[in-house]
């Protein structure tokens, strides 16, 4: 993705340990102690009970809190807002920004609002508290990765619910649901079943590791641009 690059990063980030169970910071306080990263998404209902479950699914432990979560198509206005909100609170904290990449890709006015929102945070990316973790056209591409090492380029998140709805429809029922739909309901997105299934029989470690690979790669033949990926592997590997 030469001609569209998501941040500038440091090669020496800081990465905290995590301890801390908590989902909420007190009003005015701060805290004294390592704390788990935070999750910071425009998705409501997908990735925050995606994370959510996750937490009590696997070891992987995350802070989320319903008030970080906002409107999907406004995150990169709601983003730096709560990056400070949390950073007020706990200084050391790691953020991890998920947001998808569709409302962005091949729309200038769009894609100039997002490098000022990089540039609001840049700092915070500098000193290791922040990553930002995009995924081409959505976040259901990350589910992919689960089944499937794929980075065919899939541009709308309803065409990438398309092609999961083989892999999870089971997930939820045995009769013909829309995927897409479902994906957006808290009504199944609050169990933890899904994740359960999700993350089984090592796949969980198969999407770290083909998301990770797939990026390099294509970093490194700068034709990012040109294919699905996800950077969703960040809140895994640099905690």
């Amino acid at each position: 993705m030469a001609k569209r690059k998501l941040a500038r990063e440091t090669k020496s980030q800081k990465f905290f340990t995590t301890y801390s169970t908590s989902t909420g910071l007190d009003k005015g306080t701060r805290e004294m102690f390592p704390s788990f990263p935070y999750i910071i998404s425009g998705g409501k209902v997908t990735e925050r009970y995606y994370f959510l479950n996750l937490s009590k699914e696997t070891e992987y432990k995350f802070k989320v809190v319903p008030e970080y979560f906002g409107k999907e198509s406004q995150f990169v206005q709601e983003f730096p807002k709560n990056i400070e909100k949390i950073l007020k609170g706990s200084p050391d904290a790691k953020i991890f920004c998920v947001f998808d990449w569709d409302t962005i890709y091949g729309n200038k006015t769009n894609l100039v609002k997002y490098n000022r929102f990089v540039k609001q945070i840049q700092t915070h990316i500098d000193n290791g508290n922040v990553a930002l973790c995009p995924s081409m056209p959505s976040f259901e591409y990350w589910f992919m990765l689960h089944f499937k090492n794929t980075t065919r380029l899939v541009k709308t998140c309803e065409e990438m619910a398309k092609e999961l709805r083989p892999y999870m429809s089971s997930y939820f029922s045995k009769k013909e649901i829309d995927l897409f739909k479902v994906l957006k309901s808290s009504q199944y997105m609050e169990k933890p079943t899904w994740v359960r299934n999700l993350c089984a029989d090592g796949k969980l470690n198969d999407a770290i590791k083909r998301a990770e690979n797939n990026i390099r790669t294509s970093e490194t033949n700068g034709d990012l641009e040109d294919q699905s990926y996800s950077y969703v592997y960040k809140a895994f590997k640099e905690r």
